[in-house]
């Protein structure tokens, strides 16, 4: 599924995923404080925001969302945070995918 996210910074990637019931709105603050080093994703996960809505709502579809995003912007590797629901999809992700992560943050 193609996600809606803005990004702004430059170096390193770095994937910030929100909780249930949150945005990506939720991490603008914190996001623009580290785009000061790293080139910031904030990612509304499907289901929530302005991403598409699906059926389909579990950690390994939602883990293949971040992977699908990932290809479409030509990120080999990542810095990957996630809060709640977040944390369980990025570690999903970095258990399905550990090549493709950096550093994992669960907040």
């Amino acid at each position: 599924m193609k996600l809606h996210f803005r990004s702004f910074g430059s170096g390193e990637p770095f994937i910030i995923l929100h909780g249930v019931f949150g945005s990506s709105d939720n991490w603008q603050t914190v996001g623009k404080e580290f785009s000061s080093k790293y080139k910031v994703y904030l990612v509304d996960q499907r289901n929530h925001g302005s991403s598409p809505h699906s059926d389909e709502f579990d950690y390994g579809v939602m883990a293949d969302d971040i992977l699908e995003l990932m290809l479409n912007e030509n990120i080999e590797r990542a810095n990957i945070l996630g809060h709640s629901m977040g944390g369980k999809t990025a570690m999903t992700f970095a258990a399905r995918y550990p090549e493709k992560v950096i550093k994992l943050i669960v907040v």
